[in-house]
Parts: structure tokens; C-alpha cells; sequence
């Protein structure tokens, strides 16, 4: 009887092991576009088609606007980090009211630090802090969670210094995010993401990663043969070849420029998901277009422009080779989230952009003199804003954006944190 009751025990947890993993998304891809605000999204897809609302994310099934405020954001005019009554549920340029201007011209705003922290750790911290508390004890983010758990790897692709603020955040933990070079050898010794491609200004950290058990390389090299590099072997990238594209002013026909030997932000993408692949293991990987965001606080309509559309461009043939049925990946197994940690520059246009079409570029001179004037549009500022961004997703566990979103028609950016860790059956 007693050897009965064992076969059907272990019969039991054979059949629900299966069941338990069918639950969680064995693939996921977190995209964050640095600073990209709702506008900057409608900008880039008028110039691309025409009209607003049809980047790749667009017609994911799932989508909401998430709020991004941070615990510096409250203050005794706006002790919810996030007025609903005053600012609404939908940003600009699909609405506009004069009360949520004034309420964004005043109302403090997040950095990327605290911002990268709710998303990574599911708690709310001051701006400048890495998976801290505003009193500096140390936050669980989901890469610890992941480690513990030894089932999944885990990726970091930026086109910042894998040490910036949001990549940081994910992998790392720190009372300041200029503490570049102790967060750096805590990503590469504690953490250590099974892939890292970023830019690295400190030269030594090469050898650094290889003594932990990193095989590491320029960007460069990755259009030839990888001498001596093994699947066992953790990858470290410095990424030394990639510029944003320059659109061109060309009405009707969209084109992106780029230097020559330059890669795409889609070929950083696709390279790296072809290895996390063949590692044959369930993988989280946490993707940063963060060159959005350096466009935004410089007013640059063209940078910007050509940044979210490397971001569009990434994600778009990402979603086609998982519809294709020419990887593991598929519709069923896989999370795609593509999301912003903050608005930037508060861009507001006075005549609706078109495909193809640019404002004029504006030149300076002398002591800042303009000599050229476009009032097609018009930046209101050069830092972040409390604006809400967009949160967009397709396949694998998805439909908790909606679920999140219900009761306040919105979602926080801790709600990214709580689809992670469900995607990954915490």
C-alpha cells in the first residue's frame, strides 16, 4: 500500500511539474525606452507612417499608460506623487487639458535611478538611489530573485555604460547611482548576467569579467568568428560601434542614415537572443534604448526621432522571428514588455508631424543666438516630467497589464516588478 501511495505521489508532482512551468513565460524581454515620453512615441511614428500610434508596440493586444513618480516627487502640493485629478489617465498628444500642463510645469519628477528601482524591486525610493531604500537598506530586485531561483539567465543590453541607472538597478544595489565603478564590479562578481553589452569606459574591468568567468570583447568582433568562445562561458560586450541614425527631411519617404560599420540596435538584439538561446535555458533579459532619453534633454528632435525608431526597429524583428516558428520562441512561451522609465522635455506640437517630415533643424550662434526658427513644435523643458508613459504588452502573461490597470485605469511602474516576477512564477 505504502509503495502504491509513493507512485502516486511522484506520479502526482510529475504531472504538476510540467503544469507549473506551462504557467510562468520561459522567454522575456523587458524593453525600457530612456525618457520616452507619449509624444516622443507619436512624433516617431508620424515620421515613419504618417500617423500616430503605429510603432510595433501599438498593436500589441495589451497596453495601459504607467506613472513613474518617485518617493523625491512627493511634497505638500503633490502628496500622491501622481495627481489623477489634476493630471488624468491619458497623456499628450491624446489629451490635452491646460490643468495637467501646469500641474507637469511644477510637479516634480522622477530619475532614472528610482525609476529603474520600482520597476526592478516592486518599492518606491528617492531619485539617485540603485535597489535601495531612501534609508539605504538594500532592496530584493528581480535579478536577485533570479539568482536565487537558478532556473533562469539573466541579460543586460544598454547603449549606455552597463553601470548607468537603469541596467544598475536591475543588477545591483547602491546609495548613489555615481558610484559607477563599486556598481560595476557588483554586476559582474554578484549578480552576473549571463550576457552584458554595453558601452565601459574603465578598461580594466575586461580582465575584471574574465576572472569571473566571462569571456569578454568589443562589439566589433561580433561580425567574425568568436575564437575560443563557448556557450559555457558568460558574455561581456563592450559595445564601441553603435551611433543613433540621423533621419532625413524627405516628405513622404522616411529614411535613417548611419555611419558605416555601424550596427543596428536590432542586430545588438538579435545577436544576443540567438546566444541566450542556444544556452537552452529559460532567460530574462532587461534591454535599455537609452540614447531617447540624452535627445530628449538636448531637444533633439532628429536624435530622438532616430532613437525610438532603433527601439521600434528592435522590437519589431524581435516580435517576427517569434511568430515564426524559427526558434523555441513562440507567442505561448514568450513576454515581450516594452515600456519608459520617465518622460523627457515635455515636447508639444503645434502643427501635427508627417511622414517623412522634420522640423526645420535650429541654429545657434554667438551667445546662443537663434537664427533659425521652427514652430512646428516646441519643447517646454530639458529635464524629466511627471508625464505618464506608455506600457505595452505582447504574449506570455500579458493580460496582467490589464488586470493591474483596472481599478485606476492606469498602472504604477512597481506593477512592471509584479508581471516579472509572475512571468517567472514567484
Amino acid at each position: 500500500m505504502n509503495f502504491i501511495k509513493i507512485i502516486i505521489i511522484s506520479a502526482f508532482f510529475l504531472i504538476c511539474l510540467p503544469l507549473e512551468a506551462a504557467d510562468s513565460a520561459k522567454y522575456i524581454f523587458l524593453f525600457i525606452g530612456d525618457g520616452m515620453s507619449a509624444a516622443s512615441e507619436f512624433a516617431t511614428s508620424s515620421y515613419l507612417y504618417g500617423k500616430g500610434k503605429k510603432l510595433e508596440w501599438n498593436s500589441f493586444n495589451n497596453k495601459t499608460f504607467a506613472a513613474t513618480w518617485s518617493l523625491s516627487c512627493i511634497n505638500i502640493s503633490n502628496p500622491s506623487g501622481y495627481d489623477i485629478s489634476s493630471a488624468g489617465i491619458t497623456p499628450y498628444p491624446y489629451y490635452l487639458h491646460q490643468n495637467a500642463e501646469k500641474y507637469f510645469e511644477t510637479s516634480p519628477a522622477t530619475d532614472s535611478a528610482a525609476a529603474a528601482t520600482a520597476m526592478a524591486t516592486g518599492q518606491k525610493t528617492e531619485n539617485g538611489r540603485i535597489s535601495t531604500t531612501n534609508t539605504g537598506e538594500i532592496l530584493t530586485n528581480i535579478f536577485d530573485i533570479l539568482s536565487k531561483q537558478k532556473i533562469y539567465n539573466t541579460c543586460l543590453i544598454t547603449t549606455t555604460f552597463f553601470y548607468h541607472a537603469t541596467p544598475a538597478a536591475f543588477s545591483a544595489h547602491n546609495d548613489s547611482r555615481h558610484n559607477y565603478k563599486e556598481i560595476s564590479q557588483e554586476i559582474l562578481s554578484v549578480s552576473k548576467p549571463e550576457i552584458i553589452i554595453a558601452r565601459n569606459e574603465y578598461y580594466y574591468l575586461n580582465d575584471f569579467a574574465e576572472k569571473n568567468g566571462y569571456f569578454a570583447f568589443d562589439s566589433k568582433e561580433l561580425t567574425k568568428n568568436m575564437t575560443f568562445y563557448t556557450n559555457d562561458k558568460k558574455l561581456f560586450i563592450t559595445l564601441t560601434n553603435y551611433n543613433v541614425p540621423v533621419p532625413e527631411n524627405n516628405e513622404n519617404n522616411p529614411y535613417m542614415a548611419y555611419r558605416e560599420n555601424d550596427m543596428k540596435f536590432s542586430d545588438i538584439v538579435m545577436f544576443a537572443s540567438g546566444k541566450l538561446l542556444a544556452k537552452k535555458k529559460p532567460f530574462l533579459a532587461v534591454i535599455e534604448q537609452s540614447d531617447i532619453d540624452s535627445a530628449c534633454h538636448a531637444n533633439d528632435y532628429y536624435a530622438m526621432v532616430g532613437a525610438v525608431y532603433e527601439l521600434n526597429d528592435a522590437v519589431n524583428k524581435l516580435v517576427s522571428v517569434v511568430k515564426s516558428g524559427k526558434t523555441d520562441m513562440n507567442e505561448s512561451n514568450t513576454l515581450i514588455i516594452v515600456t519608459a522609465d520617465h518622460a523627457t522635455g515635455f515636447l508639444r506640437f503645434n502643427e501635427m508631424p508627417e511622414k517623412g517630415k522634420l522640423p526645420a533643424k535650429m541654429i545657434f550662434t554667438g551667445k546662443n543666438r537663434l537664427l533659425k526658427v521652427d514652430r512646428s513644435i516646441k519643447y517646454k523643458s530639458k529635464n524629466h516630467t511627471n508625464e505618464l508613459v506608455g506600457t505595452y504588452g505582447f504574449g506570455k502573461k500579458s493580460e496582467l497589464l490589464e488586470s493591474y490597470s483596472s481599478d485606476r485605469k492606469i498602472i504604477d511602474n512597481t506593477d512592471i516588478f509584479k508581471l516579472l516576477k509572475n512571468a517567472t512564477g514567484n
